[in-house]
């Protein structure tokens, strides 16, 4: 597990990502109540130089892809980067995590399976005014989408 260096944060500027969330899992919920503060993102070779996950970085969350509105934003704390080896798995992380992640049982068995995961902790999550987002100018079907100003993806 490596999580990244805060003393780089100097000069940064910071990066937006707009987060689906599973509805079925009460993933928003969890986040308002302060009971979750921690998502987990699923890494991707071919993104990962491009634009990392990084403490200060916001989240969005959207309840899911059918909704449109923002309602929640949250400020990434820390990042935590996760490597399926047989002595210290991701299995064995996500259960240390378990009372930041909140995982469904459904939602651990998809993890666990991957070799390599994100773990992003966030702050206290603020209900902020509803933002309408224009999914035709979403670029991809991922679950994390990066942007630099919400005028870029609302209507």
């Amino acid at each position: 597990m490596k999580a990244c260096d805060d003393t780089l944060l100097e000069g940064m500027a910071f990066m937006n990502y707009l987060v689906f969330l599973n509805p079925q899992a009460g993933e928003l919920e969890k986040i308002l109540s302060g009971t979750k503060s921690m998502v987990v993102k699923e890494f991707d070779p071919a993104r990962a130089a491009g634009l990392p996950v990084s403490p200060g970085d916001n989240l969005y969350f959207l309840r899911n892809k059918a909704e449109c509105t923002l309602r929640v934003k949250a400020t990434v704390v820390r990042v935590l980067s996760v490597t399926n080896h047989k002595d210290d798995g991701i299995s064995n992380i996500l259960k240390e995590m378990q009372p930041r992640l909140q995982l469904t049982e459904d939602q651990y068995n998809d993890w666990s399976t991957k070799q390599q995961v994100i773990l992003v902790e966030f702050g206290t999550a603020q209900k902020i005014t509803l933002v309408h987002i224009a999914m035709e100018k979403i670029p991809d079907g991922s679950n994390w989408i990066a942007f630099e100003k919400l005028n870029l993806i609302t209507k």
